[in-house]
């Protein structure tokens, strides 16, 4: 079509000259212009603010860093499909928990905690790992402790275990194995916990000499009838704990080096003023649901909880509303209907808070003070969110 188009505009001003009009003008002397030559170089990430969210993509590669101030994705870091990310508390590096095999998905396996550069997102080290749990959607198979020097992985190779890893000097410390237990919370003074299958929590600390010390609380949850959500919360630099159960029960205690009793449960249907959530089959209710579905912001004590109407047993349904509660006076303080659905929610740990929540591709960035929809960004991806201060 270009070049008929080209012919007839040629044959035009063939036609026009021959009938004695008037000559195109001569063209100019000036010389054409010349192309920019392309230069290359390395773009340098702001210093990370508290707005700042990596969200994985849940099943493919990358990891975006979204700036929730103005809804742009500022950078991506390569991560493949059920891969850990957490941020430096300090906010210098990046790390990933990751498997690869040398020939793809074959070959020689290698599991390894990858060190990023959090200005440049330049790879600086890669720790090895004896070890390391294969699943997805999975916070606490990765923990950092509160003054960025230890970092805790989950593993099942063959037996469960924690694989403790000295951040500054970047090397395993030690392998403490945890039998029937799993994950990693990590709390205040460098202690870590893992919930275990008769109820129990084992908290581990390092003692002066790297040695592990294991102590187990009293069972407080029954895992076959009421199970504990593995994306429960924990405020590393106090230590406070919140286990949320698949009814809506929530469990308080402290995680650090003197432990801490459980609370007697309370029930956030019930700080509604509703009846308890019910574990009985056929009875409909409302219900926490999603996969990362529970924050806590420390300084004004506020839970995030995604909910929707559903019987037992549909844990991992989106969330359609979100409930906020005052953990201190135990209390429901607010309820909003979700545009979309949401699997993935976490809040910013400053003093004008944000909220993340991701499903079905998309993100909304909400003011966690007055719920105010602040960006909503399509074709994100949607899977677990890493913010600052976490």
């Amino acid at each position: 079509m270009i070049g008929l188009l080209t012919n007839v505009a040629l044959a035009a001003l063939m036609v026009q000259g021959s009938a004695g009009a008037q000559a195109p003008a001569a063209a100019t002397s000036e010389p054409a212009a010349v192309p920019e030559v392309e230069e290359s170089d390395i773009a340098t990430l702001p210093t990370m603010s508290d707005h700042l969210a990596f969200v994985m993509s849940a099943w493919g590669n990358g990891t975006r860093l979204i700036n929730g101030d103005t809804g742009k994705m500022l950078a991506t870091i390569h991560t493949i499909p059920l891969s850990n990310v957490a941020i430096d508390p300090r906010r210098r590096f990046v790390y990933v928990a990751e498997t690869i095999w040398t020939k793809g998905n074959r070959g020689t396996r290698q599991d390894m905690v990858s060190v990023y550069d959090a200005r440049t997102l330049k790879l600086l080290h890669e720790i090895p790992l004896p070890g390391r749990l294969l699943t997805g959607n999975r916070v606490q198979n990765l923990a950092i402790s509160a003054d960025g020097n230890l970092a805790y992985i989950y593993d099942m190779t063959p037996a469960a275990a924690l694989h403790v890893v000295d951040l500054a000097r970047r090397r395993l410390v030690s392998s403490v194995e945890i039998p029937g237990c799993a994950l990693a919370f990590a709390g205040a003074g460098g202690a870590v916990a893992s919930l275990c299958g008769d109820g129990t929590l084992a908290t581990i600390r390092l003692d002066g000499r790297r040695k592990a010390v294991v102590t187990s609380s009293e069972p407080f949850f029954d895992a076959d009838n009421d199970p504990i959500f593995d994306n429960s919360v924990v405020d590393r630099s106090t230590g406070k704990a919140f286990f949320l159960s698949y009814s809506g029960l929530i469990y308080e205690t402290m995680i650090g080096p003197g432990g801490g009793a459980m609370q007697k449960p309370w029930s956030i249907q019930e700080a509604g003023g509703m009846a308890r959530g019910s574990t009985a089959p056929l009875t409909s209710g409302w219900l926490p649901g999603g996969r990362q579905l529970l924050s806590y912001h420390s300084a004004t004590g506020r839970l995030f909880v995604l909910m929707h109407l559903g019987e037992f047993w549909s844990h991992k349904a989106d969330g359609t509303e979100l409930w906020v509660l005052d953990a201190g006076t135990r209390k429901l303080i607010a309820r909003r209907a979700l545009k979309d659905p949401i699997t993935y929610m976490q809040v910013t740990q400053d003093d004008k808070p944000l909220l993340f929540l991701a499903g079905k591709g998309k993100m909304i960035v909400l003011d966690a003070t007055t719920y105010e929809e602040k960006h909503g960004l399509e074709e994100i991806g949607a899977g677990m969110i890493s913010v600052s201060g976490r």
